[in-house]
């Protein structure tokens, strides 16, 4: 029999359920992890209720501890990502006599990030980590290419990733100064340290910017204040923007060559492209703020405060540092918070619940949901994100991303008279032309698993030849879903067993239409997917041997280590899709 332990987690799947994840599996079972996301977020919400979780006394806790630090084992995860062996700094570590576990190197007490930490601890923040750097993990080998097209190019990408990784320049974290347990709150910020779009517009500049005839919104008054708080040497948070990068390496700041070079041809490049576009746009319609600010204090304000390249930084530190906290009830605000902007993402984190002011004791607690050893470094989730967002919009990628996806773009509706039955149905069935993507199947579910059911619906309606809409429409609902979703099945059986009656026929045909429609789109996106990698693969090359000529510790371009990573599992996901539906082909 189940403990209440194991109940409750049941329980908490279910209610921490994302869109997201029921787009993939609309009827899960919830006996077992859903994803990493949901896991992590159901355990938090336990410990967040353990008085009434665990009712049995010690024994409940002890069981309910167990399940939090086998997190990362149930999910299938080889070691937790805090204990994967790191290049470089663990060979120091061993080699000083250290224990490795101590891998996160400290930062000297002259350091703007020490500063930081002063600072923030003198106003009332109270933090079970510090400050180190970490050595990027290398993977320990190329993942095969999977069966199908453009195979050859795709293990190139990969194994340029695994060459990549292992010249990746250290990276800023939070390290555990002792043992974390789950229920620990790793770190208290006051809500005073906060910095959203209202701090912005109270402040003097604010005011200023506000009164304005110029109709700026909130996200444009806080740029232009970034532009100049941050240089502003004796602002309340002078500690904090010493302490952040003079550049971040995002999709979005990087030159126009560089961009071309290492997205043509991928999914991402036209996302790319827009919110560039959309950036560029915003910056124009800023001019007349900065040329009045000018005017207005021409000894104060400085030309290049307002340059291009500083709105993009600010533009940059919004999207990567900003999160979403609910300040009070109903309020909730976009947010820059100091130090916690330390701890670096991963989908399988030691934090995920960390939005929301205590009105108890008045900051933002942020609670580790499982263990961590002194001396590991501490990571948090950003959200479920796929490569591509990482990417474009906190600068980097992560090998074998659990929650990587591939768009499809919005799907073509048949021209024709039919279109008004067609969009009938994928009502009815509950889907849509938009929204649609591929995944590479989690470990241990089926192939099949790379396609949603709401996919398999809209492409049996799109490709349905024209005299079967009017018998789809005459299903019930409910039967007309379920036979939409149903999984694909192989075109080679057309020729007999359920398809010799007049349902199975049209059934067959029906899905030997559905197949070639996604074949035919997978087709279209994993052809420049492939090319992609193959250029990336060749200036990684390049750039590796340029690098170690000059005998330099890494190559030049960030952009391109990163998207080499993200191309790689693109092309993954791509040629898993292809290789499921061909297997539904005749041969």
């Amino acid at each position: 029999m189940a403990s209440a332990v194991s109940k409750a987690l049941v329980n908490a799947r279910q209610k921490c359920l994302s869109e997201e994840e029921a787009y993939w599996d609309p009827k899960p079972d919830f006996s077992r992890p859903i994803s990493a996301r949901n896991e992590a977020a159901a355990l938090s919400w336990l410990l967040d209720h353990q008085a009434v979780v665990c009712r049995g006394g010690a024994a409940d806790v002890a069981e309910l501890h167990a399940l939090c630090a086998d997190y990362c084992a149930r999910l299938g995860a080889l070691a937790p990502p805090e204990q994967q062996r790191q290049q470089g700094v663990e060979a120091e570590a061993e080699a000083a006599g250290e224990e490795p576990s101590s891998s996160g190197r400290a930062f000297g007490d002259a350091s703007a990030e020490a500063a930081l930490k002063r600072w923030c601890t003198d106003k009332g923040m109270k933090a079970m980590g510090s400050p180190a750097l970490f050595a990027a993990a290398a993977p320990a080998a190329a993942p095969a290419p999977a069966a199908g097209g453009g195979g050859s190019a795709a293990g190139d990408a990969a194994a340029a990733v695994v060459a990549a990784a292992r010249g990746a320049p250290p990276l800023r974290g939070l390290r555990a100064d002792a043992a974390v347990g789950p229920g620990d709150v790793v770190l208290h910020v006051p809500a005073e340290l906060l910095i959203s779009y209202e701090t912005a517009k109270e402040s003097d500049l604010g005011k200023v910017l506000t009164a304005l005839p110029l109709d700026l919104g909130d996200d444009s008054v806080a740029l232009i204040w970034t532009c100049v708080e941050r240089r502003e040497p004796e602002a309340a948070a002078a500690a904090w923007w010493a302490s952040l990068p003079q550049r971040f390496a995002t999709v979005l700041s990087a030159p126009d060559a560089e961009v071309d070079a290492a997205l043509a041809g991928s999914p991402l490049a036209a996302e790319a492209g827009q919110a560039r576009r959309h950036l560029a746009e915003a910056f124009a319609a800023s001019q007349p703020a900065f040329e009045s600010l000018i005017r207005a204090y021409p000894d104060y304000f400085q030309p290049h405060w307002f340059s291009w390249e500083s709105y993009l930084w600010a533009a940059e530190l919004w999207y990567s540092y900003g999160i979403q906290v609910q300040v009070g009830a109903g309020d909730i605000r976009t947010c820059l918070v100091p130090y916690l902007g330390l701890m670096n993402h991963h989908p399988l984190p030691h934090v995920v619940h960390f939005s929301r002011v205590d009105p108890a004791t008045a900051g933002l607690r942020v609670r580790a949901f499982r263990p961590c050893a002194p001396g590991r470094q501490l990571f948090l989730s950003y959200g479920p994100y796929p490569n591509s967002k990482l990417l474009l919009f906190y600068g980097f990628a992560l090998p074998d991303n659990p929650m990587d996806e591939v768009e499809l773009g919005e799907l073509k509706m048949p021209s024709g008279p039919s279109g008004t039955d067609r969009r009938a149905l994928l009502a009815a069935a509950g889907t849509s032309l938009e929204g649609h993507r591929l995944r590479l199947p989690p470990p241990g579910a089926a192939a099949s698993a790379c396609v949603s059911p709401a996919l398999l619906a809209a492409a049996r309606v799109l490709a349905a030849p024209t005299d079967q809409l009017r018998g789809l429409k005459s299903l019930p609902p409910a039967q007309l879903k379920a036979l939409l979703t149903a999984p694909l099945q192989p075109v080679a059986a057309a020729g007999g067993g359920e398809a010799a009656s007049k349902e199975g026929a049209a059934a067959a045909a029906r899905d030997a239409a559905a197949v070639a429609l996604l074949c035919a789109r997978v087709d279209e996106l994993l052809a420049p997917a492939v090319s992609c990698a193959a250029r990336l693969q060749e200036r990684g090359s390049a750039a590796t041997a340029a690098a170690e000529a000059a005998e330099k510790q890494e190559p030049d371009s960030t952009l391109q280590h990163f998207a080499g990573i993200y191309i790689s599992g693109v092309v993954g996901i791509l040629q898993a899709a292809q290789a499921y539906l061909q297997s539904l082909q005749p041969r």
